[in-house]
């Protein structure tokens, strides 16, 4: 979700404090956010990163055991749930919570302004919380793709992947890339093929997309 990173981030263990806020917030949410309750459930966060990110300086991010992948939905927008507010364990002062998710995992969170204070778990006041989606989305090419792929197909493909290319004055997208700057694309009206870079050729494929990802991941 953040592009710009501070050289002075750091790893360290998550917190218990830093679940169970998160979990305790979850709680009193609508039950359109149990699936993130179930990520919390299923342990799958390894650990932390602080400083990760120059422009949000209270950003701490979450690395991921392996089951997070059973909770990734490739393609779906970013979003934050803002607007929450958490207080300190005085109960003198209030700070703004908001949680990270992307792909549909939770990705990290942020307790604006709380250094040096110690939070109260249980104290998030939820009720003017707000959904924003990223504005700028980097994915917005796999998202042209869903007038092209079938639902099964898009699975498939890795977001990260994918960019437009322009061939000839032919439009397609890169889903997958090969050796010495070949690849496979997609052309704008669905066609998958083969684009070669020495000699330049564009090749279309006969095979379904995933026989072609089979057959890949099998060299």
């Amino acid at each position: 979700m953040f592009r710009l990173f501070n050289r002075k981030r750091s790893k360290r263990p998550v917190h218990d404090w830093e679940l169970v806020l998160m979990y305790k917030t979850l709680e009193k949410l609508p039950t359109e956010f149990e699936y993130l309750k179930r990520q919390i459930e299923a342990d799958i966060f390894a650990s932390s990163l602080v400083g990760y990110s120059a422009s949000y300086p209270d950003y701490v991010a979450f690395s991921y055991s392996d089951e997070y992948k059973e909770f990734r939905r490739m393609g779906e927008r970013d979003y934050e749930i803002t607007n929450i507010k958490v207080r300190d364990i005085d109960g003198e002062n209030w700070f703004d919570y908001t949680i990270f998710v992307s792909e549909e995992v939770i990705s990290g969170y942020s307790v604006k302004g709380l250094a040096g204070n110690v939070v109260d778990i249980i104290s998030a006041d939820v009720s003017s919380y707000i959904i924003c989606y990223e504005t700028d989305d980097y994915r917005r090419d796999y998202q042209s793709l869903k007038d092209v792929l079938s639902n099964d197909d898009l699975k498939l493909i890795d977001p990260d992947e994918i960019y437009e290319v322009n061939l000839k004055e032919r439009v397609f997208y890169h889903i997958y890339d090969l050796e010495d700057g070949d690849f496979i694309g997609i052309e704008s009206n669905g066609q998958i093929c083969k684009i070669t870079h020495d000699p330049f050729e564009i090749t279309p494929l006969k095979k379904s997309l995933a026989e072609i990802f089979s057959i890949l991941k099998a060299i």
